[in-house]
């Protein structure tokens, strides 16, 4: 198995019209459970990770994790992408530790300030082979920090211009979703979504997308979307999991017999995620 740019998966996505589940990972249960749906389905992953992860664990931790767990697993190639990076800074660093992919998240400086700073870092790392994530309109909800985000439409001519201006690989867009639960049923506009599509030739980027039905998860990628995130239900699947482990092991007190179940929990969220990515 392969450590790829996210971009070397999202262009044969596009092209063969389904998306690449992009999984975040927070510890050494939720890299197993990655490894072993990749072993077992054959279907490519981009594992992720936000910066309040890497401060978690350790910069170098979750690459290492998932060049050692995916060892031996021929035939299938993976991404290992910083989420919702800060700073041309981070992404050197995420670089020089073996990611094959970076985001730089700008969308809530103004327009020529966001451009500015995600060229920086795309004119850094895509000639060494990394894929860049830029994000243009704002994602609601909670990403790092804890300000509640409005989610604001990101505009077709914006796009086109951000594109051409700071080339990058791939762009996160705003279509109404949301980061974290979302409060009532979310109204995501697949219109925008096809509008853009139409107008750029960059592989494009669905944010906040746990808790959106099947449905609507189909209909993003049938109107241009290559790469869908998902965190929110997997950190809920472990949590779950870790209790039901526990409960249906009382007095207990090995972690990797109650972890097992959450492993497994975890694995049932992203093997359903990948049958609706990929149709």
């Amino acid at each position: 198995m392969s450590c790829v740019s996210s971009y070397k998966l999202m262009k044969k996505a596009s092209a063969e019209g389904y998306a690449v589940p992009a999984f975040n990972i927070d510890n050494l249960e939720s890299a197993i459970a990655a490894a072993e749906v990749m072993k077992e389905t054959g279907k490519s992953l981009i594992i992720q990770t936000i910066p309040r992860t890497l401060a978690y664990g350790g910069m170098s931790v979750y690459p290492a994790m998932m060049r050692s767990l995916t060892a031996g697993i021929d035939d299938v190639d993976y991404a290992m992408h910083l989420d919702h990076g800060s700073s041309k800074e981070l992404a050197e660093k995420c670089i020089n530790c073996g990611f094959s992919s970076v985001m730089f998240d700008g969308s809530a400086m103004p327009f020529a300030e966001n451009v500015k700073r995600t060229k920086e870092v795309a004119d850094f790392a895509i000639p060494s082979g990394v894929s860049v994530e830029g994000e243009l309109g704002t994602i609601g909800g909670k990403e790092e920090g804890d300000t509640d985000l409005e989610a604001s439409y990101t505009k077709v001519s914006e796009a086109v211009d951000f594109c051409d201006m700071t080339g990058v690989s791939t762009l996160a867009i705003g279509v109404g979703t949301a980061h974290g639960i979302y409060k009532g049923v979310p109204k995501i506009n697949i219109k925008r979504i096809e509008e853009i599509h139409s107008a750029v030739s960059t592989p494009l980027v669905l944010h906040g997308a746990s808790g959106l039905s099947d449905e609507v998860l189909r209909d993003c990628i049938k109107a241009g979307i290559s790469k869908i995130n998902f965190a929110t239900e997997l950190r809920q699947a472990y949590t779950e999991g870790i209790k039901l482990g526990m409960a249906q092991n009382p007095g207990v007190f090995d972690p990797k017999i109650y972890m097992r179940v959450a492993i497994d929990e975890i694995k049932k969220v992203m093997l359903q995620k990948i049958e609706v990515c990929y149709g």
